[in-house]
This record gives structure tokens, C-alpha cells and sequence, in this order.
């Protein structure tokens, strides 16, 4: 379980069906997207087949504090931004 960093045009909005986002919607329009015109990040949750979980930032700066605002510690901000990726629960049995 966790999320991921995902690379997004600044403008950036995921794709909605009647209001609602639809899970894994992105990966298809951001494939077929030019990757110099994706300039932004945007956190999605990688446990289904992903939605967004953060807004767009058009710096990796940006999303470090809004994460730093959502009560992330900064341990877990360095590693997400040196990973692209990072877990959000371990289950140990």
C-alpha cells in the first residue's frame, strides 16, 4: 500500500465520470501526453489503480510542504521525493 509521484501538464485534472473521479483513469491520457509538457507533480495512491491524493504542484518544493502540512514527517517526505514512490502501511503478521 502507498503512493506514488506522478508527473502531470500543469493544467492537469483527472478524469471524472458524473462528478466523481475514476480510479486508474489517468495512466491511458498521461501516456499519450508528451513528457517535456508533463512539468508538474501530483500524488496519487498506488493501492488501486490510483487516484489523486494531493493537488497539482508545479514544483517538487510545493508538494514537500503541502505534504509537510498534512502532517507527513520529514523523514518520509525525503524518502518519497528521493523514491517517486513510498509505502503508507506495513502489515505485519
Amino acid at each position: 500500500m502507498g503512493v506514488e509521484i506522478v508527473r502531470v501538464p500543469a493544467d492537469w485534472h483527472h478524469p471524472e465520470e458524473e462528478g466523481e473521479l475514476v480510479v486508474g483513469a489517468h495512466h491511458e491520457p498521461l501516456y499519450y501526453i508528451d513528457a517535456a509538457e508533463k512539468t508538474a507533480f501530483q500524488l496519487y495512491e498506488n493501492v488501486s489503480e490510483g487516484s489523486p491524493v494531493s493537488p497539482v504542484f508545479t514544483t517538487r518544493e510545493g508538494l514537500a510542504e503541502w505534504l509537510g502540512q498534512q502532517g507527513w514527517p520529514a523523514e518520509s517526505i525525503e524518502f518519497l521525493l528521493a523514491n517517486g514512490h513510498a509505502p503508507t502501511k506495513v502489515v505485519r503478521l
